[in-house]
């Protein structure tokens, strides 16, 4: 997946992207600067992603993540995940980039958010907590959020989501693609 941010980002969403390509496996963060959408897509191609994500910077906040898949054309994916908070936690353990990841929802607040995420990201949603590798850790319990965890030790890596809402881009269902 290839990783940038919206034409005039914060800090925060610059840090977020590299963040985010310590941890997942063959991601690739590259700098949005004055790039078209369509260039960012090309570019994407070009490196041998299918998909992007795009990190959108609101009233100098990270504000929303947005999806573009990307083939022979390239698409808006009918998803956002609207943000209400992030946390960035370099300094408490270095991130790895494991081979594999899944998705755990903690509770049945988050199997929802869970599944659909899975559906955007193209990677599996499982029921039961993985033994080994990265893991998507979701909890509804105060508030949706979004952990990563190296298994089997369960260690925090990378940063925690805080989400305000998910759903469509363009004002349907937004259960991502097809």
């Amino acid at each position: 997946m290839l990783i940038t941010t919206s034409r005039r980002p914060c800090h925060l969403a610059r840090v977020l992207c590299r963040e985010l390509v310590r941890i997942l496996p063959g991601s690739e963060y590259v700098p949005r600067g004055a790039k078209k959408i369509e260039e960012v897509a090309s570019l994407a191609k070009q490196r041998g992603h299918d998909r992007v994500l795009l990190v959108n910077s609101i009233l100098g906040q990270v504000g929303e993540l947005r999806f573009l898949e990307v083939g022979d054309t390239w698409r808006w994916l009918d998803a956002l995940v609207k943000l209400s908070g992030v946390r960035i936690n370099r300094g408490k353990v270095k991130p790895r980039r494991p081979g594999e990841v899944k998705i755990y929802a903690a509770d049945a607040g988050a199997a929802e958010f869970g599944r659909w995420l899975g559906k955007v990201w193209g990677i599996g949603c499982s029921d039961r907590l993985p033994e080994s590798g990265l893991v998507v850790f979701l909890t509804s319990a105060g508030g949706l959020r979004v952990q990563f965890r190296l298994m089997p030790e369960a260690e925090e890596v990378g940063p925690v989501l805080e989400v305000a809402s998910f759903g469509s881009l363009f004002g349907g269902r937004g259960d991502g693609p097809g």
